[in-house]
This record gives structure tokens, C-alpha cells and sequence, in this order.
């Protein structure tokens, strides 16, 4: 029987100290950049052996649609923190009509936004054909309301 001034048993103070905390969420810092970076490369070798057939399909996306955002997942159904967080500034803006692309369908529209947009972090929005910002550029320009530019009734 389990008494209530039973000595406690004690974990040891550096399994929980700040500094193997710190290396823990360093290492797994670097580990995410380097499985995005291993990625990127796959995606733009994919899309650079099948360079016309990707851009046949895209380019004309670009040409009929004023804001073309590329993102992980749709606008309903957000795959990753980032893309939910852009869908989020988009919506609050008000920025319509919104065509999306997947880029998880495959590795080829990955490496032709990444290509275009020269930015290797997704989502990527473009207005009126050009890069306009990746996530943290976005959210710069949410925070200092330039992004609102954009939105209904803004374009020209």
C-alpha cells in the first residue's frame, strides 16, 4: 500500500534542463529546413523534366485569374499552419475572386511556383501575373495594411 509520506521519486534536473530543451528544438529546426530544402530539389527537377507540359497547364491560370494563390490543401480544407494563416488575411481582406492551386497534388506545381516565385516556402500569392508574397511577406504586408490593396474593389 502506497503511503501518502511515501518518499517521491525525482527525475534527474538535466533531463529537463533549458539547454537540452534548446537543442532538442534546434535540431528539429534544422532537421523541417532540410527535409523542405531535400524537397524543394526533388519538386524542381520534377518540374524542369516536365518544364512545357507543367506550364501549358499553369500559365493560362495566371493569364485569366487576377489572384492565384498556391497553397498546401484548398481554401476550405488547409493542409499546413502556413496556408491556413494566408487563407485567413486573404479572407479578412476580403480578396476575391481567389483561384487556389494545390501544391501537394504534385511535386511538378511545387517546383514551377518555386521556379516563378523564387521563394522556396509556401504558399506563394500572385496578383495580376506577378509574385506578389509568400507567407511572411503577407503577413508584413497585413500587419502595415497594404495587403487590404488588394482586396474587393481595390484592383485596377
Amino acid at each position: 500500500m502506497l503511503s501518502l509520506f511515501a518518499p517521491t521519486r525525482q527525475l534527474a534536473r538535466s533531463c529537463i534542463s533549458r539547454l537540452g530543451c534548446a537543442r532538442f528544438a534546434s535540431t528539429f529546426v534544422n532537421v523541417v529546413k532540410e527535409q523542405n530544402a531535400s524537397y524543394t530539389r526533388k519538386a524542381l527537377k520534377c518540374y524542369e523534366e516536365s518544364k512545357d507540359e507543367v506550364d501549358r497547364k499553369l500559365d493560362p491560370v495566371f493569364n485569366n485569374n487576377p489572384l492565384v494563390l498556391f497553397m498546401e490543401g484548398t481554401v476550405d480544407a488547409p493542409k499546413g499552419q502556413l496556408s491556413l494563416n494566408v487563407v485567413k488575411m486573404l479572407t479578412e481582406v476580403q480578396a476575391v475572386p481567389l483561384v487556389t492551386v494545390d501544391v501537394t497534388e504534385h511535386p511538378a506545381i511545387t517546383g514551377y511556383t518555386v521556379a516563378k516565385s523564387g521563394s522556396e516556402v509556401t504558399p506563394h500569392l500572385y496578383y495580376n501575373g506577378n509574385f506578389y508574397g509568400d507567407h511572411d511577406r503577407l503577413l508584413s504586408k497585413y500587419k502595415n495594411g497594404e495587403l487590404r490593396k488588394i482586396g474587393t474593389n481595390k484592383r485596377s
